[in-house]
């Protein structure tokens, strides 16, 4: 339950995030400011508010706009956080769990709602860039 409620509240803050970049966008503030904020391309930024036609001019000062959306990025980066170490929480749950010999694979999965797949991948070490 822990997991879908922070997966819905990473999911409720992008698509906040996404119609607060729309919202600012059809009230001209700049790609580039926009970009800064978020942390995402300028190019992406576009295209994540293109997709809310309905919006129109409004009015609201560029610096309303921006503290906004600083506050929900703030908000989806301690989100993500949470979701990361609930991860790995669970990658050392399930570790534990099968070197002990007491679990299979599959009963792992039946416990944890997640498909079998899934947690060979939780248990693959971790990609280093």
């Amino acid at each position: 339950m822990t997991r879908a409620r922070i997966d819905s509240h990473v999911r409720t803050l992008l698509n906040r995030r996404n119609e607060a970049i729309a919202a600012a966008l059809a009230d001209k503030v700049s790609l580039a400011a926009l970009s800064a904020i978020v942390g995402i391309r300028a190019a992406d930024v576009k295209r994540l508010g293109g997709a809310y036609q309905d919006l129109h001019f409004s009015g609201a000062r560029q610096e309303w706009h921006l503290s906004g959306l600083d506050a929900i990025v703030r908000q989806l980066d301690a989100a993500l956080e949470d979701k990361e170490a609930g991860v790995q929480r669970l990658r050392g749950d399930v570790i534990e769990s099968l070197e002990s010999g007491r679990m299979d694979i599959f009963r792992v999965a039946a416990l944890t709602a997640l498909p079998a797949e899934r947690i060979r991948e939780l248990m693959r070490p971790a990609a280093v860039h």
